[in-house]
């Protein structure tokens, strides 16, 4: 039996035994604090859940006050007492907010504990705290107006913690820089003790999960109670993704988990083993064959193959949960036919970025399913990853005399004009001015890294290459990395190898010696220096930025939004992640005027198209610049009145196609690309007129109602029905659905199209004759593509993916 000491200091007692004995020996629990940390819900929630299936009533009144509470505490108390446990935040945001007030209740006396010990691990176990026991029967005076009190303030000064208000508070919480600076010594107290316990934890082999990962966990908990059997989180690179799949798969049977480089198979068989150690691993990657364990890491190249992906090596049911790694390369052929060949219950994507590295749709190998994300600047902000002291440095190299063609440099001239001693120079120069250490430095090509380490060694700074090519200075990754880390070489110089699957938390510096023409790439190597190492307080990001194509949208990147964003389109007064400096020479200031004066939105559209037709080895739909394009979709559509008209001025139609222009074909193409969707009703009613291979002349309102019906019954469109009016959507019946298409979609089409009308009397919905005299399976794969392109954009807007 624990002391009944009314006074608690955590001197001799600390307060955090007391809560636990009561929690578990109460049947109603109501707890009171100004805020509320993942630290201190991580040593009690096992005793909620505890009371919780003992039939205890649990309350819980927290605030916002400050941004102390963090998010992942909210949602790993959701995820673990369900709606079973009534929590709720104080309202009132002009009023402070300071309680920290403990009630347990037994069917004969109460235990209250006063004082200043909100829940965190410094206020259970080892701060400063006092705090007050006061144990009375039940009905006494002074429980009664504790009681009384509390259920006031949770009846009438609170509002429910229901989803949409967690996800609220989650989207604009950052860790307060303010208070972590007045609080410092014991915020790193308490960041060092959940380490020791980590440490702890993972020597007899367990882990768990933590920040941003408990917030994924729980929207993948939901997204699967909605009935999706895909799924895409996007988390930044040190956040954790390699855990969270461990986490998220741990109750299946049987894992996949897939990835390009055997160092990422490498690093995540060693993750999972510490989650699940009881369950067997095996590597499925060259001769390194087994098909037997329950988690199996596999190589993309050797599972890939014709041979294996068949029924004498695995069943397409073989495997429960599939986790494909770095999944922005899935549209590539070796990804596609092994997500095309298995069918588990659940399949997740991992990526640190949504963008695709080819241009290819990755969303659609997902179901459109983006089930969470974190980006750069949220995971600094929330102290996941170091922050980053950017310092964009002048280079006179004139890129304007380098071939430029379909978005990029010519390699070769590129390379000449990048190794020269003069430029050399410069970034030696600026080295030494920054005194840097641990080094990892991006070049063009294999002989750039080469002449740049010959060019350091000559100069007393010991560096190598890593890349596909021969070299003087090169090696192999595993031993670059580790005389890296050991300080027996100061910089790796590299090409694109250090892009993804291989963390350095040793490196505090990162050199960008070749121009950004990649959001992705350059976000992905910025990347590389910011995961989290003792004694690493920030990463030093050197950029020599010349008169290139798009320099001027760097402030915008850095910034962590969309520079093709009209709104964000201005490099003046940006603001960057909190703790990140970013400083540029004057001289590119001016220079990004004026390069972003030269740079017509026409041209970049012209540039762009035939990037993509290059990349994709075919003639861009216009679903594939949605998916593919940094300049948004409209614009394209905007630049001719219509994609087709680009594509007349462009000269990339064909005879069929031609004879379409100044037809209401094109005008027909216009109107439907630039109509409005509030809702996306209009999708399946405008499919309903693609009859085979072709347009059907007319559709009757019950055919649109199946189409409807059919088309919601799809888990994914679920966004699109929440309002209350919606709630039943899954339980209604094709008369329903007929009425509401007569109602909505019909009539607005009808009203506002130049090229579709309704007959009321016979409840039938006609496509313009002039519009049939064109029919053909090529028109009807332009009206379908149009239709994929605005569910695609109208379904990315309501899950917040892309800017409004």
């Amino acid at each position: 039996m624990l002391s009944q000491n009314a006074l608690i200091t955590n001197t001799n007692s600390n307060l955090l035994p007391h809560l636990k004995e009561a929690i578990r020996n109460s049947n109603k629990i109501k707890i009171l604090v100004a805020f509320i940390k993942e630290s201190g819900v991580d040593l009690i929630i096992d005793d909620l859940v505890h009371a919780l299936r003992n039939g205890a009533q649990i309350q819980i009144l927290t605030g916002y006050y400050l941004g102390i509470t963090e998010p992942s505490a909210l949602y790993l108390l959701k995820m673990k007492l369900g709606e079973c446990a009534d929590i709720r935040i104080y309202k009132h945001t002009n009023i402070s907010f300071h309680p920290k007030t403990y009630i347990f209740q037994d069917d004969h006396s109460s235990e209250i504990f006063i004082g200043s010990s909100n829940i965190s691990e410094s206020a259970l176990r080892h701060g400063v705290e006092w705090n007050y026991k006061i144990v009375k029967s039940n009905g006494d005076e002074d429980i009664s107006q504790f009681i009384d009190s509390f259920e006031n303030l949770f009846e009438n000064h609170s509002f429910k913690l229901d989803d949409e208000a967690l996800k609220n508070y989650s989207i604009g919480w950052k860790l307060n820089k303010q208070l972590y600076r007045t609080g410092k010594e014991q915020f790193e107290q308490e960041k060092e003790c959940l380490r020791e316990i980590a440490a702890e934890a993972k020597s007899v082999q367990v882990v768990k999960p933590y920040g941003a990962q408990i917030e994924a966990l729980y929207y993948l908990n939901q997204t699967r109670d909605e009935g999706m059997q895909k799924g895409l989180v996007v988390m930044a690179t040190g956040v954790g993704k390699t855990y969270l799949a461990a986490f998220d798969s741990q109750k299946f049977n049987r894992i996949l988990f897939v990835a390009h480089r055997e160092e990422i198979l490498i690093q995540a068989c060693k993750s999972f083993e510490n989650v699940m150690p009881d369950k067997s691993l095996g590597f499925f990657k060259a001769s390194n064959i087994n098909k037997d364990a329950d988690v199996i890491f596999a190589s993309v190249q050797t599972l890939g193959k014709d041979n294996y992906l068949n029924e004498t090596y695995f069943k397409p049911d073989d495997f429960d949960y599939i986790i494909i790694d770095e999944f922005h390369h899935v549209a590539a052929n070796t990804y596609r036919c092994i997500v095309d060949y298995f069918k588990p219950k659940f399949l997740l994507g991992l990526t640190a970025t949504p963008f695709r590295m080819d241009n290819k749709d990755i969303f659609e190998y997902c179901d459109d399913n983006l089930v969470y994300e974190i980006n750069l600047k949220e995971a600094i902000e929330r102290d996941y990853l170091v922050p980053f002291k950017y310092y964009g440095v002048y280079d006179d190299t004139d890129y304007s005399k380098i071939d430029f063609k379909n978005g990029i440099y010519n390699e070769k001239e590129l390379e000449k004009a990048l190794s020269v001693g003069k430029r050399a120079d410069l970034v030696f120069k600026y080295y030494k001015m920054f005194n840097l250490n641990k080094t990892v430095a991006f070049c063009c090509s294999a002989n750039h890294a080469n002449f740049m380490a010959s060019e350091f060694n000559k100069s007393g700074i010991k560096a190598v290459t890593v890349h596909t090519g021969d070299g003087e200075y090169k090696e192999q990754r595993e031993k670059a990395v580790e005389l890296l880390k050991s300080g027996e070489i100061q910089v790796i110089f590299v090409v694109d190898i250090f892009n993804e699957g291989v963390d350095i938390p040793e490196i505090d510096s990162v050199l960008f010696l070749r121009p950004t023409e990649s959001y992705t790439v350059f976000i992905q190597q910025l990347g590389r220096g910011l995961r989290k190492f003792p004694g690493k307080s920030c990463v030093t990001v050197l950029d020599f930025i010349g008169n290139y194509k798009r320099a001027y949208i760097l402030p915008i990147l850095l910034s962590g939004k969309n520079p093709m964003c009209r709104k964000y389109c201005s490099f003046v007064n940006v603001e960057y992640p909190e703790g990140c400096n970013v400083q540029f020479d004057l001289k590119l200031i001016d220079l990004f005027e004026e390069l972003k004066k030269r740079e017509k939105l026409s041209v970049r559209i012209g540039n762009e198209y035939y990037r993509l037709k290059e990349a994709l080895g075919k003639r861009p739909t216009r679903t594939d610049i949605f998916e593919g394009s940094d300049i948004k979709a409209e614009e394209f559509i905007k630049l001719k009145k219509g994609y087709l008209g680009l594509l007349a001025q462009l000269g990339e139609l064909n005879d069929e196609e031609k004879s379409w222009i100044g037809t209401d074909v094109e005008g027909l193409f216009y109107e439907i690309e630039t109509m409005k969707m509030d809702k996306l009703y209009k999708i399946p009613t405008l499919r309903t007129f693609i009859k085979g291979e072709k347009l059907c002349k007319k559709v009757s309102a019950d055919e649109v109602a199946i189409s409807m019906k059919a088309f919601y019954q799809n888990p994914r469109y679920s966004v699109d029905m929440q309002d209350k009016g919606s709630k039943d959507y899954m339980n209604r019946t094709i008369e329903d659905y007929r009425r509401k298409a007569i109602q909505m979609p019909i009539y607005h089409i009808n009203k506002s199209s130049n090229y579709f009308s309704y007959d009321e009397i016979n409840k039938e919905f006609y496509i313009s004759d002039e519009i049939l005299k064109f029919n053909s399976s090529l028109l009807a794969k332009h009206f379908s593509d149009i239709l994929d392109y605005k569910l695609r954009n109208k379904h990315a807007k309501l899950y917040k993916k892309i800017e409004e």
